[in-house]
């Protein structure tokens, strides 16, 4: 169900697979573009449009407004999202793959499971296959060969001059592929990764870190602020390659200004930068890029994160709000905040970092307020999902929050500034427990020095930015059960 999402009333999505001759029916459901004619022609009713889809050969899914009576015939799910009217989408089920991301006119070289591609008849059955392969991130699969290839990682993923389709299991960003055990425990010794050369601009070394992403490979991107750039630190290298800004703290289009976090986004296969000191948020070019493209202004940027959709979240701490951009939207709307400054369940006091989850909802830290807040989609105000009993030191309660990643159960994770240490808090708990650091403020690998940016890989490991210690360390799962 490529980019299948919640409804915003009471529809019900269909399954059956024998409805209108193998074509499941989603009410509620748009897709824009990905148009096989010029304009929409005119049919009946539903079953009338679906039958125009099975007649043409390129069509594999199609839209129908019984109002209108307007039928588009489309080449791809690819944007697919809620209709603001009575739009119903049906799409073929051999084109489909429940839990993975469809990306029509993708391909990945490289990043192989198997020595060669095998065949298979359609899109779904390559699909169960790397679903039934606990390694495959993703695959590729071409019709007209029946190509069908299992990947490790989306890397290098650009578009396809063929007939090429991509299918990708969808993370939450900074998310685990593998399922976190309630008791899961994690090295009590982190590994340098990054930095942890002192405090310079020299590339191997970091100056006030911030917040990172890591990718599939264990690549990581970090914020590094004082010396306004992001640096690209792949895994047991000893030191990094600036990939956006290095060019001196300014405002120009090459350059950065206190950056403090940063993201993959991998439609565009761009990073996108919250670029503090110049109130913006900047999309530079993974690969080769001299300069950035504002894509947000006049924003006090500290987190982001990205959901499935390619929807971009962004915590403004100036205004004490989170908003939601469209991909090609500029303006946004507040989703979390937008209340002034405050401790109220509807407001928030100097917001910092996000994460979202498959549900939409997202977890938000906050400066001032001791707490993390979960807003649900569509909330008008947060519910408190840790701390919230006053700054200290206590397990009930968190000072100075920063980054926060949510597990499969709801567990939540977040970077305890000054407390310098790492606190677990399962749903519904009333206090946390200490998983990484707590052993007072210092440079020794069981230590912390103000956490700010936390992320997990795919294999559950866990990876900690220090803004004190100008370095990332990894700290490895070592029980899951």
């Amino acid at each position: 169900m490529g980019n299948g999402g919640n409804s915003t009333d009471d529809t019900i999505t269909g399954y059956n697979q024998n409805m209108c001759g193998g074509f499941v029916r989603k009410d509620g459901w748009d897709i824009p573009g990905n148009d096989i004619l010029s304009s929409p022609v005119q049919q009946p009713d539903y079953g009338s449009c679906c039958s125009k889809c099975q007649a043409t050969s390129e069509c594999i899914a199609f839209t129908y407004s019984p109002s209108s009576q307007r039928c588009s015939l489309k080449t791809s799910m690819r944007n697919g999202g809620n209709s603001t009217g009575d739009t119903i989408t049906g799409y073929h089920f051999q084109n489909m793959c429940d839990g993975l991301v469809r990306k029509d006119g993708w391909d990945i070289p490289g990043n192989d499971i198997l020595s060669s591609p095998v065949q298979q008849p359609d899109y779904a059955s390559c699909c169960s296959k790397c679903q039934a392969t606990p390694e495959c991130i993703a695959f590729t699969y071409s019709p007209s060969s029946q190509r069908c290839s299992l990947k490790t990682s989306m890397h290098n993923g650009g578009n396809s001059t063929g007939d090429t389709i991509t299918g990708y299991r969808f993370l939450p960003l900074r998310a685990s592929l593998i399922d976190i055990h309630p008791n899961a425990k994690w090295s009590k010794n982190g590994i340098t990764i990054a930095g942890g050369n002192g405090q310079g601009s020299g590339i191997n070394q970091l100056s006030k870190p911030c917040g990172l992403y890591v990718d599939d490979d264990q690549t990581i991107y970090v914020a590094d602020q004082s010396n306004h750039r992001v640096v690209e630190w792949k895994w047991n290298a000893t030191s990094g390659q600036v990939v956006a800004g290095g060019n001196g703290q300014g405002i120009g289009d090459h350059q950065l200004n206190n950056p403090y976090d940063v993201i993959i986004d991998k439609e565009t296969d761009s990073l996108l930068v919250c670029d503090d000191s110049n109130k913006r948020v900047v999309r530079w070019p993974r690969r080769n890029g001299t300069s950035g493209e504002t894509i947000s202004s006049n924003i006090s940027c500290v987190g982001l994160t990205m959901d499935e959709n390619g929807s971009l979240y962004v915590s403004d701490n100036k205004i004490n709000e989170v908003r939601r951009y469209l991909r090609g939207e500029s303006q946004g709307t507040v989703i979390a905040g937008g209340n002034e400054y405050g401790n109220r369940l509807n407001q928030l006091a100097f917001p910092q970092y996000l994460f979202v989850d498959r549900d939409h909802s997202v977890y938000v830290s906050e400066w001032t307020n001791p707490r993390v807040m979960k807003w649900t989609e569509g909330a008008k105000e947060g519910i408190i999902v840790a701390g919230d009993q006053g700054q200290g030191n206590g397990l009930t309660q968190l000072t100075n929050t920063q980054g926060v990643v949510v597990d499969q159960l709801g567990t939540v994770y977040v970077a305890d500034f000054l407390n310098d240490r790492i606190m677990r808090w399962s749903r519904g708990a009333k206090e946390g427990s200490i998983i990484v650091g707590g052993n007072g403020q210092g440079n020794q690998s069981n230590q912390l020095n103000r956490p700010v940016g936390l992320s997990f890989d795919r294999h559950g490991n866990l990876y900690v930015v220090e803004w004190e210690n100008h370095r990332v360390q990894k700290f490895n799962i070592e029980s899951n059960k």
